[in-house]
């Protein structure tokens, strides 16, 4: 099989239209953007504001749960408790190659084990994780 001037014809004509609609869009987003431009600083602004309200959420949160061990919280908040792991990777795989689970180490396996195993050099730390609802529920 081979190239054909009308392979090649269609080609450069798809990949000139493309070019055409990708400048007139990127015009047409660069009008938008000037057009809304005060919007747009106002929306990035919320944004920022939220992101501060929701991390102060969710050091309250965390703190709440500390104090109460309660997970369901007010407004829909959640509270989801995990374990992190720390360890040393190379004593990690010299412990899997004793239990005969690998030759090289199998980090997601290996974890997995040390979730549930008392394995001496892995140090468990609890890891919280607050969740929010889509909508937040606020009752008067």
């Amino acid at each position: 099989m081979k190239i054909t001037r009308e392979d090649l014809e269609n080609y450069k004509n798809t990949s000139e239209q493309l070019d055409e609609l990708n400048a007139v869009l990127s015009s047409k987003k660069k009008q938008f953007e000037e057009d809304n431009q005060e919007m747009i600083k106002q929306i990035n602004n919320l944004n920022e504001v939220l992101d501060a309200n929701k991390d102060i959420l969710k050091v309250c949160a965390e703190a709440e749960y500390r104090t109460t061990g309660e997970k369901k919280l007010l407004g829909g908040i959640g509270i989801r408790v995990g374990i992190s792991l720390i360890y040393d990777d190379g004593n990690a795989l010299k412990w899997a190659m004793e239990h005969s689970l690998a030759l090289s180490l199998d980090k997601k396996r290996f974890e997995q084990l040390a979730k549930t195993e008392n394995i001496d050099f892995v140090e468990k730390l609890e890891k919280i994780t607050v969740t929010f609802p889509k909508e937040i529920e606020v009752k008067k």
